[in-house]
């Protein structure tokens, strides 16, 4: 089942879906099962702290798993910021070093880098948002090179600057490479089956201590549900750096369009 549409949603009702999702899960169990379980095993008050102990312990460690992937997460995110400002970074020196350029030609080259900001600012950024691989990129670095290879260097100060063009050419294709791995990244299916397993686990201790209060019942319900479902939102909401409202933002082609392609 895909269930990338959450990333269409704005992070207000993404984070509201989750929170809605194990209150709603967490109180609805705890309404139908918890005469359930105390008929059934005999529960009484006196049990409470052995199901309070073993809860505390199982949250202990559910807590460091959550926490262990979170910090895995947001690393990944960073990663991603930090390979399209390598790549934007990429793509200003190159062009750089084509403007030193003596020959006419290399007005071409220029055009050339141009499509291919424009294109990462635009429709390839929607593809990765979608999930898709941008395949554009790799067409108008062929075009690049292919206009490369017949460039006439004329001049001694061209044929120094050649070099340095395909170093940071080869550069440039590395930073892409590099993120285009990351457009498809997320946590494997196992990773996600373990976090919603042990929220269930969790959720499911607490319908089995035996509260009086009824509303103390429900406050003990809804926190738990509550904090469950928002560290799972802010898994899920930076588990793909390039979907939904908080991702990787394009800015640095942006940037790159608007300080050194401007002329």
């Amino acid at each position: 089942m895909d269930f990338y549409w959450i990333y269409d949603l704005p992070n207000w009702q993404f984070l509201i879906f989750c929170l809605v999702f194990f209150i709603g899960f967490s109180l609805l169990g705890a309404f139908l099962f918890r005469q359930f379980f105390e008929k059934l095993m005999g529960l009484t008050v006196a049990h409470n702290e052995v199901i309070g102990n073993f809860l505390a312990v199982s949250g202990l460690f559910y807590g460091i798993t959550l926490g262990l992937i979170s910090v895995a997460t947001f690393e990944n995110f960073q990663q991603a910021e930090t390979a399209v400002s390598q790549e934007a970074t990429a793509l200003s020196g190159l062009y750089r070093d084509v403007n030193l350029l003596d020959g006419a030609e290399k007005n071409e080259l220029k055009i050339i880098l141009k499509d291919y900001a424009y294109y990462m600012v635009g429709e390839g950024w929607k593809d990765q948002q979608a999930g898709i691989v941008p395949t554009g990129t790799s067409k108008i670095v062929n075009r690049f090179e292919h206009a490369l290879i017949n460039y006439k260097f004329e001049t001694e100060k061209d044929k120094i600057m050649f070099s340095e063009i395909i170093h940071q050419n080869n550069k440039l294709s590395d930073m892409r490479r590099e993120r285009v791995n990351i457009v498809q990244e997320g946590l494997p299916a196992a990773i996600w089956l373990v976090l919603f397993v042990g929220a269930f686990v969790v959720i499911c201790l607490t319908w089995l201590l035996v509260i009086a209060n009824k509303k103390l019942d429900i406050v003990v319900n809804v926190l738990c549900g509550g904090l469950l479902g928002s560290l799972i939102f802010l898994i899920a909401a930076m588990d793909n750096p390039f979907r939904g409202e908080f991702s990787v933002s394009p800015q640095p082609y942006q940037l790159v369009i608007d300080s050194v392609m401007k002329e």
